[in-house]
């Protein structure tokens, strides 16, 4: 019986995972076409990133996740900015949540 709910929890948590990337990478989208200037940063790491599109450099990610938690998500014209903001302000700490149980959970149930 264990074993079923933490199976489910990894499918729960897996699909918490796939849909805050895609809202987080929604929302990047409308915030680069509307407001690049939010998303200026670079530091002396993003040399590293060089390969990757610019969602995947941490430091843009970490704008974006400021960004998303502050009440700039209302000066941005598109009405689906707010909710994917939104989205990832519920998804993020129920996914951290689901994440810590599922570790405590086989930790304590390991042989």
């Amino acid at each position: 019986m264990l074993e079923l709910i933490i199976q489910f929890w990894a499918v729960v948590f897996s699909c918490i995972v796939l849909l805050h990337i895609y809202s987080a990478v929604r929302f990047f989208r409308i915030v680069e076409k509307e407001k690049p200037e939010w998303l200026e940063a670079q530091s002396s790491l993003s040399i590293f990133c060089t390969g990757l599109p610019r969602y995947g450099d941490p430091n843009v990610q970490v704008k974006l996740i400021k960004i998303i938690y502050s009440s700039k998500i209302e000066e941005l014209s598109s009405p689906m900015a707010v909710t994917y903001a939104k989205r990832v302000r519920v998804l993020l700490p129920v996914g951290v949540l689901l994440f810590v149980m599922y570790l405590l959970v086989v930790l304590i149930t390991a042989p």
